[in-house]
């Protein structure tokens, strides 16, 4: 999912650049619970 490795500039869009990766790595743990049926919430 990206790891922690970012090439970006500056520190500004280094966290946006964690806060998408975090975003999408929860949407696709999301999307596998729904497929499992699993209860999430």
């Amino acid at each position: 999912m990206g790891g922690k490795l970012l090439r970006t500039i500056g520190e500004k869009r280094a966290n946006f650049a964690m806060t998408m990766m975090a975003a999408c790595y929860n949407l696709k743990r999301l999307v596998y619970f729904r497929k499992a049926g699993i209860k999430a919430f």
